[in-house]
């Protein structure tokens, strides 16, 4: 063997010696910092499930005192008492024209207390006092609706947080039960449907979204990458762009025994332009994505498709003539589509009641349209709806409507709600109606609401592709002798209305609340030779409850939109959120007759300078 041999020879043997030593090392190494790993996992979830235990704790040792403790002379004693505690998280941002306009990192930690006195037949629900609904009192001062808590609140403190709160909310329980006792001595219930139902104990929980998370730093990047967008667009006056990520850990306990820990999920992005015509006419466009894991929402990419789709839209509507009164067929097509059934059919489809008042105070008659029509025809025969809050994807898109447990701990339920166009039954919370007695899991946000609403059609006589749609629509204008029929493509929301548009044109944009009165986005005017043309100001009037019945026929595909739903239960009855993540999943719709309108009311005046973008 030569001496470059021997010499490599021993390198390798060293070098195979210094692998050993080094996989030696590795191996007591590994295991050690395995250990350290798994230890220090273990005093995580130790430390998490001792602030639950904790939290459960205090509710429970709370709830147990106020039962047997809690009374004033000789007023109704507390039948039922319900505590639920939030931690919710928040990271949101908006920005304008590529620059962050406000950034928010909160965490809050809230408690809302319920106590019934009396018995389920009747207590000191289902009644809206005018004067606390509106003017409040001391007790809502001294807060059981929402009280901020400390964020990590110990034992003892959150012994005392729920000792007051619980104390406030039973005396404004057994003020107005004595209002309403009062009230009903001089009149003759027609409806004596007891007020609650008593279920028995049982312990629920979901931890299926914990984890989920995002950085502020990814916010503020997509807010601003996609708002810059609108730089390029001198002839858009105004637009702004936002981003909310908002998790949150529930805590529940009642009386009955029935608990529930469970983790939601929000996460939305929306995107908001306006502009005006030559004429003045305020033309505005809007763009929402809902879902509850942040990474499925769309890329980057493809939302700023979505602002340039925005942008070229609002030209097009720039350009666009008005137009005469029309009643005549109607296509929906997508996403109006399913705004149309958001807006007008699907709050219909939840149980409620009608409150006692005092003075003969009305919250109107807009969605209770279907309390006394189960067994009615309420689609055409060859319609039905489900809710499905079970179902988290609709084939590659998620669907964000979805859960597990509705806000009393109760499991969801998938329900028919119509069957071949026949009403079958209506989402339902714990307050049992005439016709739906008992829950099946559709309390959210304060109340009986929708969730996961799906349209399915069994007659393929009545489905038809695109181009099918529309030489029936074109039938439709011929027999009606007709120039044009009408597609509407797009509607505007009424979340994005009320807390997007309407602030950003202060006040120069309609409100346009009454009943059946949508506003189009996008629309146009489909000529016998297949030509269409822009419409712009369009209003949908007078779409009642009854057109869906006239519904003649459904696309070939389903739309499935994600969207924030206002609560069918106003918020200022029942101390609830304003608006719960729903879903609706619908096929393209043709309506036999609808009415078009140009929006009326004085138009502003055009700003005396062009833009200074280019």
């Amino acid at each position: 063997m030569s001496s470059e041999q021997r010499v490599a020879s021993s390198e390798q043997r060293v070098g195979s010696s210094e692998q050993r030593v080094a996989s030696s090392e590795w191996r007591r190494r590994v295991p050690r910092a395995l250990c350290l790993m798994l230890i220090l996992l273990s005093i995580t979830a130790t430390a998490t499930a001792t602030a639950t235990d904790d939290i459960f704790r205090a509710m429970h040792d709370e709830l147990d005192r106020s039962m047997r403790e809690l009374r004033i002379g000789d007023l109704p004693r507390p039948y039922h008492i319900e505590y639920l505690l939030t931690k919710r998280h928040r990271v949101g941002a908006h920005a304008i024209l590529g620059t962050v306009d406000d950034l928010d990192t909160s965490t809050v930690m809230t408690l809302t207390v319920r106590v019934r006195v009396g018995d389920p037949s009747f207590d000191n629900t289902n009644f809206f006092d005018v004067s606390l609904g509106f003017f409040g009192s001391s007790d809502d001062e001294e807060g059981f609706k929402n009280r901020r808590l400390a964020l990590e609140p110990s034992y003892e403190a959150l012994r005392r947080e729920l000792w007051l709160a619980t104390d406030a909310c039973y005396k404004q329980a057994v003020e107005v039960y004595a209002k309403k006792t009062a009230s009903l001595k001089n009149r003759t219930r027609s409806d004596t449907t007891w007020d609650y139902t008593l279920m028995p104990a049982e312990v629920v929980e979901d931890l299926s979204h914990q984890g989920l998370t995002i950085a502020p730093e990814q916010v503020t990047r997509m807010v601003e990458s996609v708002s810059a967008v609108f730089r390029d667009a001198p002839h858009v006056h105004g637009s702004r762009v936002g981003m909310e990520f908002v998790p949150e850990e529930v805590f529940y306990l009642n009386t009955e025994g029935r608990r529930m820990h469970k983790f939601d999920c929000f996460t939305g992005f929306e995107m908001i332009a306006v502009t005006q015509a030559p004429d003045g006419m305020p033309l505005s466009d809007a763009y929402a994505a809902y879902s509850i894991d942040p990474e499925d929402l769309p890329s980057v990419d493809s939302l700023k498709r979505a602002a340039n789709a925005m942008i070229q839209n609002l030209r097009r509507q720039q350009a666009a003539p008005t137009m005469e009164p029309y009643s005549g067929p109607v296509l929906f097509e997508g996403q109006a589509a399913a705004q149309v059934l958001a807006q007008e059919f699907a709050p219909n489809l939840v149980a409620q009641r009608k409150p006692l008042s005092e003075g003969g105070f009305s919250t109107g008659d807009r969605t209770y349209a279907f309390q006394n029509k189960i067994g009615a025809r309420v689609l055409p025969e060859f319609l039905t709806v489900k809710a499905l809050p079970s179902m988290d994807r609709a084939g590659d898109t998620p669907v964000a409507g979805h859960y597990e447990l509705d806000d009393e701990g109760i499991e969801a339920e998938d329900v028919i709600l119509v069957e071949n166009g026949y009403l079958k039954t209506l989402l339902a919370s714990r307050v049992p109606t005439r016709r739906v007695r008992h829950s099946n899991g559709h309390h959210r946000g304060g109340g009986a609401m929708l969730s996961v609403i799906d349209v399915t059609c069994k007659d393929e006589s009545r489905r038809k592709d695109p181009q099918a749609m529309r030489a029936r629509l074109l039938e439709l204008v011929r027999d009606r002798e007709l120039e044009y029929g009408v597609i509407v493509r797009s509607v505007l929301d009424r979340n994005l209305l009320m807390t997007g548009l309407f602030p950003m044109l202060m006040g120069d944009f309609s409100m346009r609340l009454e009943p059946g009165s949508l506003l189009a986005l996008e629309a146009v005017k489909l000529y016998p030779d297949g030509r269409e043309e822009p419409l712009r100001g369009t209003e949908i009037a007078g779409l009642s409850t009854f057109a869906f019945k006239d519904i003649l026929n459904v696309g070939t595909s389903g739309t499935v939109h994600n969207y924030l739903a206002p609560s069918v239960i106003p918020a200022f009855i029942s101390g609830g959120a304003q608006f719960v993540m729903s879903t609706i999943i619908t096929p393209d719709l043709l309506f036999e007759d609808v009415e078009i309108r140009q929006q009326d009311g004085d138009l502003p005046t055009l700003p005396h300078l062009a833009s200074p973008l280019k």
